[in-house]
């Protein structure tokens, strides 16, 4: 793994687009569907989502994806659609549950998991 570094590229404002059960998940994909739509939002001093918001110090950490995704989830890279080798993390701290740390998939978009769910996310253009 490479030194951590600031992850300000993921700065803005976010949207769920879709979601995703892992092997095991909490959810069900009604419950899971609530979250498409929802705004996060993110920059190097805050997340916010919903009605609740964390102090951050983001870094950007990078991964073997397979690695990565095999230990941390017990998936593939591929079942989420990264096809790079690496993937790129970025650690939040934050406790909203699943904001803890944000994937960056390798075709733009953003995830995280939570509740066995991945939620997947695109920057809101403006």
């Amino acid at each position: 793994m490479a030194a951590a570094q600031p992850a300000w590229a993921a700065s803005g404002y976010w949207i769920i687009t879709g979601h995703q059960s892992g092997p095991v998940a909490a959810m069900d994909a009604a419950q899971a569907e609530t979250f498409t739509g929802k705004r996060l939002f993110l920059d190097n001093e805050t997340i916010a989502f919903e009605s609740a918001s964390c102090a951050i110090v983001p870094t950007l950490a990078d991964h073997d994806a397979a690695t990565y995704f095999a230990d941390t989830f017990r998936i593939t890279p591929q079942s989420l659609g990264h096809k790079a080798p690496k993937v790129f993390v970025i650690e939040t701290g934050c406790d909203i549950p699943g904001l803890s740390s944000l994937i960056l998939l390798d075709d733009g978009r953003m995830c995280f998991s939570l509740d066995g769910v991945f939620f997947f996310l695109s920057e809101e253009l403006e």
